[in-house]
């Protein structure tokens, strides 16, 4: 199914009220299952509907149904927002051991400050249901680890980043010779800083399917499953077999 179908069934959910205001759409992962299609593909079909306000994405929460009708984001206290993200660790829409979005990203959905956030968010820390990691964010606790974190979110966005990237490496989105968008248009897109698009690529550079050209930009090298190097050190190792058997035959 092409992304232009894929954007007209959406949207016309979004119209009817399957996904209505507020509503988490399923996951990128969920959804390319559901239309038989690549993640970069759902992607871009939710792109027009970002540019027309219909959807709102928010970093680790996804995307959310917006009415264009609504004023914008209803303001809550911090007693309501803490019953809500007690209420989503309950149904597991923010299950253990994973990282809640962050304080910034809640206060715009919530229409309220990081510190009401940060205030909701204090007495489900007194009851072990939620923990912190400086710098790195917020997690729901396992009770079974209560002192064990998720992995980091820098090394699971990476791993993210560069699985996409690799998939349009090798179906042919970006085809050999042609040139990657700039990290700030990647950053943009998965809603990452540029660096850590920079550290998303590293592997990918180093296995062959990229190579920087001018002004730092990268190219496509090659659409392909295998990193470059791994057909040959196969048939070295298979040469040496061959030839060590026949030294011993």
């Amino acid at each position: 199914m092409p992304p232009e179908s894929i954007t007209q069934v959406i949207g016309e959910r979004l119209a009817n009220g399957t996904y209505g205001h507020g509503t988490v759409l399923p996951a990128l992962r969920v959804l390319s299952l559901e239309f038989g299609v690549s993640e970069w593909a759902v992607r871009k079909a939710l792109r027009p509907l970002r540019d027309t306000g219909n959807l709102r994405s928010i970093p680790g929460r996804g995307n959310i149904a917006v009415d264009r009708q609504a004023t914008g984001p209803v303001s809550c206290g911090s007693r309501k927002i803490e019953q809500i993200i007690r209420a989503r660790i309950a149904d597991s829409t923010y299950a253990v051991r994973t990282w809640l979005p962050s304080a910034r990203a809640l206060a715009a959905e919530f229409g309220v400050s990081t510190i009401t956030v940060r205030g909701a968010q204090t007495p489900l820390k007194r009851e072990k249901l939620l923990a912190s990691v400086p710098t790195l964010g917020t997690y729901v606790v396992d009770p079974h680890q209560p002192g064990v974190p998720p992995p980091g979110r820098a090394s699971h966005d990476a791993a993210r980043i560069g699985k996409a990237l690799r998939e349009r490496l090798r179906d042919g989105t970006y085809p050999p010779g042609s040139r990657l968008p700039t990290n700030a248009e990647l950053s943009a897109e998965f809603e990452v800083r540029p660096n850590m698009i920079s550290k998303a690529l590293k592997p990918i550079r180093s296995e062959g399917l990229v190579f920087s050209g001018l002004n730092r930009r990268f190219y496509a090298a090659r659409p392909t499953t295998e990193p470059p190097g791994l057909a040959s050190n196969a048939t070295r190792v298979l040469d040496g077999d061959l030839k060590g058997g026949l030294d011993h035959a």
